[in-house]
């Protein structure tokens, strides 16, 4: 009965983690360019959601892993997971408000989505190895 209830957890996992990445594409937009930014547009399109798809992996494998992350996750691991979720959400959220100097900002916050997706590839790939 417990790996019923451990299957049906991971099933929900997957739903809820795909409702979001979904919500997203949804949300976004990818294929809709700007008039007058369409290469910095949908490069910031497309690097967030291929920081989305990654992040939202991460939180699967950490949701169901077997191995202690106590001595992995010490207080600044812990502060760029967290800074690794909210700020390219907000900048997502807040691009359309930007007016002055946008094409700068989308290409900023690219950056920014490679570099989370960069730090994520190195925490996955301690828990696997060093953990």
């Amino acid at each position: 009965m417990n790996n019923f209830f451990q299957f049906l957890l991971r099933v929900l996992a997957i739903g809820g983690l795909s409702l979001v990445f979904v919500s997203a594409i949804v949300f976004l937009k990818p294929a809709k360019l700007h008039k007058r930014r369409k290469s910095s547009t949908s490069i910031l399109k497309y690097t967030y959601l291929l920081y989305l798809a990654s992040y939202l992996a991460f939180l699967y494998f950490l949701m169901f892993t077997g191995k202690n992350l106590q001595e992995y996750f010490h207080e600044k691991n812990y502060f760029l997971v967290i800074f690794g979720a909210i700020i390219p959400t907000a900048a997502i959220f807040l691009r359309r408000k930007i007016h002055n100097g946008r094409t700068a900002y989308n290409y900023l916050f690219s950056i920014l989505n490679v570099s989370i997706l960069v730090l994520l590839a190195r925490f996955f790939y301690h828990i696997v190895i060093y953990g």
